[in-house]
């Protein structure tokens, strides 16, 4: 038996309408436990073959630029209510994460699965540049991480303005 019939993807045409998705319990939007809606419910993605590429794609769905960490084992805390995704497997490239290849979508809780193995996203944040300094010594800085109080930045370079 090959690793998708095995793991319980879906074959052949695997997309389904847009999932909606949101990151839960983070420090900022771009960050947190992944959930999942369907049939009006949020629920969540079990962490079992999650991998960079899985949030990469969350990642560029929700506008939160380049996945930078993706964390397992709950580590945004436990989620409530179903399991909807057991597996999931993007390459990467993908606009949404209905055009990866997943799982069934179903409560996974009946089949001994808990919260304990949610899946959790770390985003970049949207880039930005910004002028800083005085006005006669400005640098160009870079905004790559958002936090509560948006003070990580990358300076690019100093030149007088």
């Amino acid at each position: 038996m090959d690793r998708e019939k095995e793991e319980g993807f879906l074959p052949g045409s695997w997309a389904v309408s847009n999932l909606e998705l949101r990151l839960k319990d983070g420090a900022h939007r771009c960050e947190g436990r992944v959930e999942v809606k369907h049939q009006g419910e949020w629920g969540t993605v079990d962490h079992g073959y999650w991998r960079v590429k899985d949030a990469s794609v969350v990642c560029r769905q929700l506008e939160c630029g380049a996945a930078i960490g993706f964390p397992g084992r709950a580590y945004f805390g436990p989620g409530l209510g179903p399991i909807w995704l057991l597996h999931t497997s993007c390459e990467g490239t993908e606009s949404t994460v209905s055009d990866c290849r997943h799982s069934d979508i179903r409560d996974y809780r009946n089949d001994s699965y808990s919260h304990d193995r949610d899946a959790g996203v770390v985003c970049s944040g949207k880039s930005c540049l910004i002028w800083q300094g005085s006005s006669s010594r400005k640098s160009l800085c870079l905004i790559t991480r958002m936090t509560q109080d948006y003070g990580f930045r990358t300076c690019l370079g100093e030149g007088s303005v």
